[in-house]
């Protein structure tokens, strides 16, 4: 008896350390983060690793990113890029602009490691944009947000809706004396902590979707002096009837790029802004996009806008692409023809775009457009080409399984039976089911 109690005596001991050494951690990392100078290394701006092709015009370039499903760790993409989609009509949907959007969401995740100091890793994202002919380019918000102990911290300074992202620009000349700036947004997917802000549905789900909508359009018509006055980003976004989870990280990279926008603006260069996530990444652009196509449709037909959160105006555009994106908005106006320049890749065998559910009235900005599924026509050949360029990227087979879809349209239709709003989401038997 005397042994068990020792025993138990030196395994509290050991755990009391633990915590405590933990605690300390995560204090000196608070410290870090809010008061001391980081000893995280800036990325180049422009990068030493050659670049063979050209950067302007038309042209074709193979980006590396991180790939957990390679065996050597990265994966290589050939993608073609040209100067010339941004002159065009961004409401058309463009296949090449949305196989380097994909990649460029890909490399969101891959700057992560750069950012941590257990990892010797190069700056994929920078690397990149240089072959693309970006000049300048911003990763400063993975900065604290990449390391384990980052993400732990987070969680208990309630900062799990946190977002990482890039912000790059690149100037060009549209031949007629005119000058147009391309701004790049590339957001981070679920990182950690931050997988949790998914789950933020809060009151914007909990009334039927009629409801939600009357209570987004009076929130609006109250808010709108102020906001005008003095526009409160996370009260606008919220306003709309969007994903509470989504709009700490909006409103973030919305009051980060504003200075970017004007400062093209200031050098008289119209601006083409480019948003592109995965996953969570692709919710948040999703409502950055639609903000700014907001901001777009009142300076065209108001001519007594005033300037907007982001600060876009006449003569500017939006290309948005997302790949994944859970649903993000409750809005009745979602599918209006001013967000026909959001286009929203989903997989049919991902369950993530099917949440939160359609049965909740949620849904996205912009267009959805599918990827083919197993019971459609012509899936055999698709879906064998996707294996050929799946193995040449990555160096390995595919692991999709087609049949996935079948499985997830029967778990959202017994989903949506059983729970269909959020408030039986939130009971005990919804979350567990």
């Amino acid at each position: 008896m005397k042994l068990l109690s020792n025993a138990l005596a030196v395994i509290l001991a050991i755990a009391g350390v633990t915590v405590l050494a933990a605690a300390v951690v995560l204090i000196c990392r608070y410290y870090q983060t809010r008061i001391a100078p980081s000893e995280v290394p800036e990325p180049p701006q422009q990068p030493a690793a050659a670049v063979s092709q050209p950067a302007h015009g038309r042209f074709e370039t193979s980006l590396t990113y991180t790939c957990l499903a390679s065996p050597t760790g990265e994966a290589t993409s050939t993608i073609t890029w040209d100067d010339a989609w941004f002159a065009l009509d961004s409401n058309t949907y463009n296949h090449e602009l949305a196989r380097a959007a994909a990649v460029l969401s890909a490399l969101a995740y891959a700057e992560s490691n750069y950012y941590q100091a257990s990892y010797d890793c190069p700056p994929y994202m920078e690397d990149a944009l240089t072959a693309l002919g970006f000049d300048e380019v911003s990763t400063e918000s993975y900065r604290y947000r990449s390391e384990i102990v980052d993400q732990v911290l987070n969680v208990f300074t309630q900062e799990e809706d946190s977002v990482a992202y890039t912000i790059a620009r690149k100037r060009l000349d549209e031949g007629t004396g005119a000058t147009r700036s391309v701004i790049l947004v590339s957001v981070r997917g679920s990182y950690g902590a931050e997988w949790v802000s998914n789950l933020y549905v809060g009151e914007q789900g909990a009334a039927p979707h009629e409801e939600l909508a009357a209570r987004a359009r009076e929130a609006l018509e109250a808010e709108a002096d102020r906001v005008r006055e003095a526009p409160d980003l996370e009260a606008l976004l919220e306003a709309h009837g969007n994903h509470a989870g989504y709009t700490d990280g909006a409103a973030e990279i919305m009051e980060a790029v504003r200075p970017w926008i004007a400062a093209s603006h200031e050098r008289g260069d119209a601006v083409t802004l480019l948003v592109v996530g995965h996953s969570r990444g692709g919710a948040i652009a999703n409502i950055v996009a639609a903000q700014a196509d907001d901001e777009l449709a009142g300076a065209k037909d108001d001519p007594t806008w005033e300037e907007g959160a982001l600060g876009l105006g006449t003569g500017d555009a939006v290309m948005a692409y997302t790949f994944a994106s859970p649903a993000t908005t409750v809005s009745q106006d979602a599918h209006d023809a001013r967000y026909g320049n959001i286009f929203n890749i989903v997989n049919p065998s991902d369950i993530v775009p099917y949440l939160p559910l359609s049965a909740w009235g949620y849904g996205r900005y912009g267009e959805d457009r599918f990827l083919p599924a197993v019971d459609d026509a012509g899936f055999d050949e698709a879906y064998g080409e996707m294996c050929v360029r799946f193995e040449q990227a990555v160096g390995t087979e595919s692991p999709y399984d087609p049949a996935d879809a079948r499985t997830v349209r029967a778990v959202i239709a017994e989903v949506s039976r059983q729970v269909p709003t959020t408030d039986a989401f939130l009971t005990p038997q919804g979350v567990f089911l």
